[in-house]
């Protein structure tokens, strides 16, 4: 993240008054900014893990660093009121996501957002439309149905669902599917000595046990399943947002596999912070 927290706070909250999206003074946004935040918009410095807005801070962390990538890849775009009925939706749901349990409409759409952004990074030209964003992936015209899950007991049904979206939507496509709170339904954060790399091991690890567990993902027109969580963890004092994604082919036939080695390498080359 380039900015700092409570400047990428200060930039979002600013790009959505912008754009005439009031965020109210009782939303999760509003309610983090003011964690990060003094009134007069200058940072509230270091907040100790005893601050009583510690939890909410981490929160800051995850959610603005994600709409700070967002409004970065579209600052420039002239079709910025297509993104309005997304964006209205963000600003929902409660500080900490495990509270809610059923609907979670703004973090749902946040998910939107940031796959959007790693389309718009990427360089395919997305849009919002069915199954969730379609791009340009070499002459085809390719959909990705997005999702996110907070049940591990969820998983296989709502890739089911958006497996059936993308036959709907008569293109060939993926699924991309945020699982944070499902792999954490406590909202840990991760605290650790081990370097970096020894814990993108371990969560990919993480990810093959749950792949295992499931069958039924292999699908006509499904090229493939990313499976992303976003998690502050915490190097030595202080904490950084660590977004991880681990890919699952699911194609059926040779053309198909190469359809998703394209589209991988793709998507893949659009995350922020890439590290490989």
């Amino acid at each position: 993240m380039r900015r700092s927290l409570s400047e990428a706070a200060g930039y979002v909250i600013d790009q959505l008054d912008r754009l005439g999206l009031g965020v109210p003074t009782e939303s999760r946004l509003r309610r983090m900014y003011s964690a990060v935040c003094n009134s007069d918009g200058t940072s509230r410095g270091f907040i100790a893990e005893n601050d009583p807005e510690f939890n909410t801070a981490l929160e800051a962390l995850r959610d603005f660093s994600q709409l700070e990538f967002f409004f970065d890849q579209v600052q420039n775009e002239p079709r910025r009121q297509e993104y309005f009925p997304t964006l209205a939706r963000v600003v929902n749901d409660s500080v900490q996501p495990e509270d809610d349990e059923q609907n979670s409409p703004g973090r749902d759409a946040q998910a939107e957002l940031f796959m959007f952004a790693v389309c718009k990074n990427a360089g395919i030209s997305p849009l919002f439309e069915e199954p969730d964003i379609t791009f340009d992936l070499g002459s085809r015209r390719t959909g990705l149905a997005v999702k996110r899950v907070k049940s591990v007991s969820k998983l296989q049904r709502r890739t089911r669902e958006a497996a059936e979206q993308i036959v709907r939507s008569g293109r060939p496509g993926a699924i991309s599917v945020e699982i944070t709170l499902a792999v954490n339904p406590e909202n840990w954060p991760i605290v650790t000595n081990m370097p970096e790399n020894k814990v993108r091991h371990w969560w990919a690890d993480k990810m093959r046990t749950l792949v295992s567990q499931y069958d039924g993902y292999r699908d006509a027109v499904v090229r493939g399943i990313f499976l992303h969580e976003h998690c502050p963890v915490r190097f030595g004092t202080s904490y950084a947002l660590r977004s991880m994604t681990y890919a699952v082919e699911t194609a059926k036939d040779p053309q198909a596999q190469a359809q998703w080695d394209e589209l991988r390498r793709t998507i893949v080359g659009g995350l922020p912070n890439l590290v490989r």
